[in-house]
């Protein structure tokens, strides 16, 4: 699985092209499956090339514009390897870039100036991604989830030769419990086994001392590791693994967002990828719950108590979260509002269905906000507050509103 956060999001957000293509797509996993992928994604290039045609764009130069996508069709290991539960491909003339996610997504394509990121809300939003960190006998490996799935993050950076310090650490255990069943079984008390351990007049947590210390040091190497590649990210981070060796994790963990009072315990080896997965959602799912019905409650009695600081009024939310006025964002995933936004201007131009040159001003929102510092949840329809379509509170009086043109 590739790794999707904050910088990716941003980077994508800032690059503005004569041709931005997105495509999304759900993916299989089971070998059964694989030939709808290609299926899936053979269509939306169809679809893709359709919409450059509109905008009378020349046949050879579409062909040179969808080549490198093209090339995922014949490509196997691709589909194997890592495949997740979505992909989103993002083509301009001159890059493409795919992201095999743990989200799945409704397939869509389209072609603007600029990406369409808004499906990608629910796994970066604050309301649904966390990371899992996978330590076990054999192993150490980190993982991304949503809702939906999680995936393991393939990355060199994180050591995970983890086997030669549970050995020493285990070792340890082994012959402190030997020192204290001989020192006990001695009449006279003598500590026999003193000698033959090489601890000499040393209590038992002496002697444990230095493979407890190489195992730390051997945590503090993962931890580093895990928080330079999650830095500047607010999502929780669960732990699985043996009980014995978490807390000393714990103990050397410098990632603010660590969820310490629960933990998938037990071996990560011996559970598959869905009941890792279960386990792990069920630990997240109230923190986010908790967080998501907080924002909601807040919304609700700003938008009833005090007008001014909170709105359901796409043309007040728009220039807000151009203008980085939002301070919290709700938009509905699914769903679409074609147009164009002038931000010189303060002007909205809406239209019923897709223009070409409009964007979906509801993707438009989304992304203006976050990375304008706002938080935004991106919620299935039914559950955005009270039905609405769009609604937002402000961090000072919305004061600001679009004017339509066109």
């Amino acid at each position: 699985m590739d790794l999707f956060n904050r910088d990716e999001l941003r980077r994508l957000a800032e690059l503005q092209d004569d041709v931005c293509i997105s495509l999304y797509l759900p993916t299989y996993r089971n070998e059964s499956d694989w030939s709808q992928n290609t299926t899936r994604l053979k269509n939306l290039l169809g679809e893709a090339r359709d919409q450059l045609r509109n905008q009378d764009y020349r046949e050879d130069l579409i062909d040179e514009i969808l080549a490198d996508a093209r090339q995922l069709l014949d490509r196997p290991g691709f589909w194997r390897q890592s495949i997740g539960d979505g992909l989103a491909v993002f083509i301009t003339p001159e890059t493409t870039e795919r992201f095999r996610l743990p989200l799945s997504f409704d397939e869509i394509a389209i072609v603007g100036d600029r990406f369409h990121l808004k499906p990608l809300f629910p796994l970066i939003a604050a309301n649904n991604r966390f990371y899992l960190l996978g330590l076990s006998q054999n192993d150490v490996r980190l993982y991304q989830g949503t809702h939906q799935s999680i995936s393991e993050i393939r990355r060199s950076e994180i050591p995970s030769n983890i086997v030669e310090a549970i050995r020493q650490y285990e070792e340890s255990e082994q012959q402190i419990q030997s020192h204290v069943q001989n020192r006990a079984s001695e009449p006279d008390g003598q500590r026999m086994d003193a000698a033959f351990h090489g601890h000499g007049g040393g209590d038992a947590d002496d002697m444990s001392a230095e493979p407890q210390d190489e195992l730390k040091r051997f945590f503090r190497e993962v931890d580093e590791s895990v928080s330079d590649y999650i830095s500047g990210e607010e999502v929780p981070l669960v732990l699985a693994g043996v009980s014995e060796y978490l807390p000393l994790y714990r103990e050397v963990n410098s990632y603010s967002h660590l969820i310490e009072d629960d933990l998938v315990s037990g071996n990560p080896e011996s559970l598959d990828v869905q009941e890792l997965h279960g386990k792990a959602w069920s630990i997240v799912e109230p923190v986010f719950q908790e967080q998501e019905r907080d924002e909601l409650e807040r919304f609700e009695q700003l938008y009833y108590q005090n007008e001014d600081m909170a709105s359901d009024d796409f043309h007040e939310i728009i220039p807000g979260c151009a203008y980085s006025r939002v301070d919290t964002l709700f938009v509905p995933v699914g769903e679409y509002r074609w147009g164009r936004f002038d931000a010189d201007t303060n002007t909205v131009e809406v239209h019923e269905s897709q223009q070409p040159g409009d964007g979906d001003l509801l993707n438009y929102a989304a992304v203006s906000a976050y990375l304008n510092g706002a938080t935004v949840h991106a919620l299935n329809p039914e559950n955005m507050p009270g039905g609405r379509s769009i609604a937002a509170t402000f961090r000072y009086r919305a004061d600001v509103s679009a004017a339509e043109s066109g």
